[in-house]
């Protein structure tokens, strides 16, 4: 459930109840397990719920937000999220907040959704990030040590929401799903280029972890219900 053109063919013609049964039931054969593969196969969240890039979120990925929160709503399983910040002009700078919006719509507290790719909107205010953690989100900065937007602004984002009291809304890491590549430099990176950056601009180490072992943990920990 990345993003729309992503979205199975029966996605499209399901109204949410079916989608939601479909993100919470058991896996019944191979490639068509999707999302409702997470309780077999104890999935530690729902993720990535996106939209496509440089257009709002259309009704049908609004749809597919509503029926993984109600899914969520079901399970307990936590939910992170695809945005397409970085990719282009267009792309609507409160997307993450619309996502949070979807959600919320019926009944996702903002405290169990991480939106992610949010150290690409190259915004040295942090004001969006900010906007979202006090909403109650997490922040994924996600693509770290990789991307269009440089380590150096993306530390410089870090420090202004440090600066604003949300260290307990952040979380890292690479977005890394496969081969080391210039682009995605790998899971290890996060810990040994970007964390030692953050500590040369002064991020204390007691709060670096809180950010990088407390927040984790914390976004991750769910008591599972019998859906």
């Amino acid at each position: 459930m990345h993003r729309r053109r992503r979205t199975p063919g029966h996605g499209h013609r399901s109204r949410v109840p079916e989608a939601a049964h479909d993100a919470v039931r058991p896996a019944d054969c191979g490639e068509r397990r999707g999302l409702h593969a997470a309780p077999k196969n104890r999935y530690g969240a729902y993720g990535e719920i996106g939209e496509m890039p440089d257009a709002p979120i259309s009704e049908l990925e609004r749809k597919v937000f509503r029926a993984v929160g109600k899914a969520h709503l079901r399970t307990n399983v936590p939910v992170f999220t695809h945005n397409a910040y970085g990719t282009g002009p267009n792309v609507p700078r409160d997307a993450g907040l619309r996502q949070i919006d979807a959600f919320e719509s019926v009944g996702v507290k903002p405290q169990r959704l991480a939106i992610g790719h949010t150290c690409c909107l190259d915004d040295a205010n942090a004001d969006i990030i900010k906007q979202i953690a006090k909403r109650g989100a997490f922040v994924g900065f996600d693509r770290v040590t990789g991307g269009l937007v440089t380590d150096d602004k993306k530390v410089t984002m870090v420090l202004a929401f440090l600066e604003g009291g949300y260290a307990d809304h952040l979380l890292l890491c690479s977005d890394f799903t496969g081969r080391r590549s210039a682009a995605r430099p790998g899971y290890a990176n996060t810990l040994t280029v970007f964390v030692p950056k953050l500590r040369q601009a002064g991020v204390k180490d007691d709060v670096l972890h809180r950010i990088v072992y407390e927040n984790p943990l914390r976004f991750l920990a769910f008591v599972p219900k019998k859906a």
